[in-house]
């Protein structure tokens, strides 16, 4: 069982991937701040998913289409989830009792974007967001003792880069203006060792996990996986980065 901690562009959705692709349940998490209602996507490791989330003070939940397939592989380039989030509707900003339903999401073998778990719901990669983890004030009602009790018993990766031109590669993919991308950038990895001082108080113990060498290598032995993520999509990437350093 692995708990995923990665801010913006951190290999949430290559790992995400690499677990649908072996067959295993997976879950994601809200990350967008209460512009989205607080939500959990449950995917089932195959072709069903369902989303939960609470509405007029109770926790419910209802289908959701699973990720673009193509070719028989999960396409990195799809969006992983807001199909069938409802905005605008009834569903909580303010969740009371989501929590109650966080015995369902450590069933599964991988959590993305585990923040809500320590009821840390907002914008990652905001100022605002940073500033929660750091003082610990956390703005959605959680049980505390439950979520850092399942945490220890789960193997909890927080990724970083050591390669900072495909990490800049990366934030430039985000369709902001520059001035806007470098903030993100910035606070981004600030978040990293937020986290690590977060698992630290809790005495929940974690490991640090090299994208860059997972990357260069396709080496993602650390998660014992049989089948590699596809090698042809993690090229391209690698290519994209190189070409834009060279301009």
């Amino acid at each position: 069982m692995f708990t995923y901690w990665g801010g913006v562009r951190s290999g949430k959705m290559q790992i995400w991937q690499l677990f649908e692709l072996n067959g295993k349940k997976t879950a994601i998490s809200s990350i967008s701040g209460k512009k989205w209602p607080a939500y959990f996507i449950l995917y089932g490791g195959g072709d069903t998913s369902e989303i939960i989330y609470e509405e007029n003070g109770e926790v419910k939940t209802k289908n959701h289409k699973p990720a673009c397939i193509v070719d028989g592989v999960y396409d990195l380039k799809s969006d992983w989830g807001k199909e069938g989030i409802e905005r605008n509707s009834g569903w909580s900003t303010d969740p009371q009792v989501l929590y109650k339903s966080f015995d369902k999401v450590f069933e599964q073998n991988l959590i993305v974007n585990p923040f809500l778990l320590f009821g840390y719901y907002g914008k990652v990669g905001s100022e605002e967001f940073n500033e929660m983890v750091e003082k610990r004030q956390p703005n959605m009602r959680v049980d505390l003792d439950y979520t850092i009790s399942e945490l220890k018993k789960r193997r909890n990766i927080i990724p970083y880069k050591t390669d900072k031109m495909h990490e800049r590669y990366l934030f430039n993919m985000i369709d902001l203006q520059k001035m806007k991308r470098e903030k993100v950038l910035k606070q981004s990895q600030q978040l990293t060792p937020l986290i690590e001082g977060l698992l630290t108080e809790y005495q929940i113990p974690f490991e640090k996990f090299d994208l860059d060498t997972a990357l260069h290598n396709n080496d993602y032995s650390t998660f014992g996986l049989d089948k590699p993520l596809p090698k042809n999509i993690l090229e391209e990437d690698m290519n994209a980065a190189q070409e834009l350093y060279r301009k």
